[in-house]
């Protein structure tokens, strides 16, 4: 759990607007991986695997927002102060985050760590070469490669 709490709690921080929320989401997804841990075949990275659950968790309770929302008006976000962000932007936000997260999770598997690692969790490149055994001109290709492949599928979703 302490490996990878950091990499939970910092995708359900973007998805949550408390940081409460956020923990309570980061010890369940570990509860759930744990009561699932017999299914976990080693096809994948630990990482993966867990990151996998995570996403489908927040993929289903962003539906349960979006059906509550859907019941407001939205004049709900002009009686709010203006300065916090209104209903319709922390869907939108929501809505890109898993949007990428899902392609994200479309890449090679040697990309989706050190992109995950690095602009995620906020790590240096030579930590996750350290981390990973892996050349730091092999982890900065396989983001720079992870990236391009990301700014291509985005802009066909944006244009499809």
């Amino acid at each position: 759990m302490k490996r990878y709490q950091g990499m939970v709690f910092s995708q359900a921080r973007k998805a949550f607007l408390s940081e409460e929320e956020a923990e309570d989401f980061t010890q369940e997804i570990f509860l759930k991986a744990y009561e699932s841990l017999s299914q976990f075949r080693g096809e994948a990275q630990f990482s993966t695997w867990l990151f996998q659950i995570a996403k489908f968790r927040l993929t289903k309770v962003n539906k349960k927002k979006s059906h509550l929302i859907a019941d407001w008006s939205d004049d709900v976000s002009t009686v709010a102060d203006n300065s916090k962000p209104s209903v319709v932007e922390i869907l939108h936000k929501e809505e890109t985050h898993t949007a990428l997260h899902l392609l994200i999770a479309k890449l090679p598997k040697s990309y989706q760590l050190p992109i995950h690692l690095h602009y995620f969790e906020y790590k240096p490149l030579k930590e996750i070469a350290n981390d990973l055994n892996i050349k730091l001109n092999t982890i900065k290709s396989h983001i720079s490669r992870g990236k391009e492949l990301l700014r291509k599928w985005w802009s066909d979703e944006i244009e499809g």
